[in-house]
């Protein structure tokens, strides 16, 4: 399956254990192109939940490859190409560029999985990848050879189709550069989108921000007045993406049901909270409903607690009828046994008043007579 990865965050864990990364850079077509390799060592000892390879570079801009070694929320291998330094690009860039992504078996390289795509990177989606590269089962199945001595051998083919940056590394916009800007608001100035209609841009407050952004801004703009106050930053790119992943940390929390979340996802909220409030967002109202999360979830536990007990009650009191009814069984038994041995108790003592006295059960037939 192909989807972008949407954690914006510019810098994620580093690799742990990693060796002979290597970067074999080519022209195919007269495109720049290059082969990245990526050695994970003590790969089954990583305890993180996403990891980024080393930065390479093709055609002069940077890339990494992000993995995620336990699946990212699913029970395959999940493997992507990032733009490395996407939080600190001019705005309106954009990368095109054609790839593949491979897992590597070491041993025979009949196993090996290799996948190809092509993406417009931006802003908006910086990396772009295959969540379901490979099952977690047959990346772990020894006779593949994809984990050789707890390491696994990864590799990225990228070749660069085209890019874009709407601006200079100044920060200035080209004033009349033809061709690659139109408005589409009657000249407003409002809204920003390229020819090809791959990006779109809108403003907010003194920034721009995607079409998608602007519609939860706008909404929490209206119901939280405050909470863009003191939010004032010099600059386009660092404001758009901050406020770009503030509406997507929104838009997660949004789709994310109270009973769905754990511990690890409302801190991970908490802390991304504190962070926004850094730069001058006020989100005290989110931090309650974060807290009010917190009291629902705990009362939903308790319930479901209750309930659990509940059913394990009725198992155990089925299972004391069941004992019962066995118990009455073997009574009855119990009884039926102590009538026979009465009765036989009372038969043998009939029987040995009536014993001739001249034969004993251990007597011969014909005693003293032969």
């Amino acid at each position: 399956m192909l989807v972008p990865h949407s954690d914006l965050a510019p810098n994620g864990p580093k690799p742990m254990e990693e060796a002979a990364n290597a970067v074999d850079t080519h022209s195919v077509d007269d495109l720049p192109s290059a082969r990245f390799t990526w050695t994970i060592e003590n790969f089954m000892r990583l305890n993180t939940e996403k990891l980024y390879s080393q930065i390479f570079l093709v055609g002069g801009y940077k890339w990494r490859v992000l993995v995620f070694p336990k699946g990212k929320k699913v029970e395959h291998f999940s493997m992507y190409l990032d733009v490395a330094d996407s939080a600190t690009l001019p705005y309106g860039w954009s990368r095109h560029a054609q790839f593949s992504l491979a897992v590597i078996d070491q041993r025979t390289n009949k196993f090996t999985v290799r996948k190809d795509t092509e993406h417009k990177f931006g802003a908006g989606v910086s990396d772009w990848g295959f969540t379901y590269i490979l099952p977690l089962v047959e990346l772990n199945d020894p006779v593949r050879g994809f984990l050789v001595n707890d390491t696994v051998v990864l590799e990225a083919v990228v070749t660069i189709l085209n890019s874009h940056d709407s601006r200079m590394e100044t920060g200035f916009e080209p004033k009349n550069k033809k061709g690659k800007k139109e408005t589409g608001d009657n000249g407003s100035g409002n809204v920003e989108a390229d020819i090809a209609g791959t990006t779109c841009k809108v403003r907010f407050l003194s920034y721009w921000v995607s079409s998608e952004a602007l519609l939860l801004l706008e909404k929490i703009h209206s119901l939280h007045e405050g909470t863009y106050v003191k939010f004032s930053m010099k600059g386009q790119a660092l404001p758009t993406v901050l406020l770009e992943s503030f509406a997507a940390l929104i838009a997660s929390m949004s789709s994310t049901k109270v009973n769905e979340l754990n511990e690890e996802a409302l801190q991970l909220a908490a802390n991304s909270t504190e962070d926004f409030e850094q730069v001058g967002l006020d989100l005290r109202w989110l931090k309650q409903r974060l807290e009010e999360a917190k009291v629902v979830k705990k009362h939903s536990e308790s319930i479901n607690t209750v309930e659990s007990c509940t059913s394990a009650l009725e198992v155990a009191r089925a299972t004391v009828d069941s004992c019962t009814s066995a118990l009455e069984v073997a009574r009855a038994k119990v009884r039926e046994l102590e009538d026979g041995l009465a009765r036989a108790k009372l038969e043998g003592e009939v029987m040995s008043r009536e014993l001739p006295k001249s034969l004993g059960v251990n007597d011969s037939v014909l005693k003293d007579i032969v």
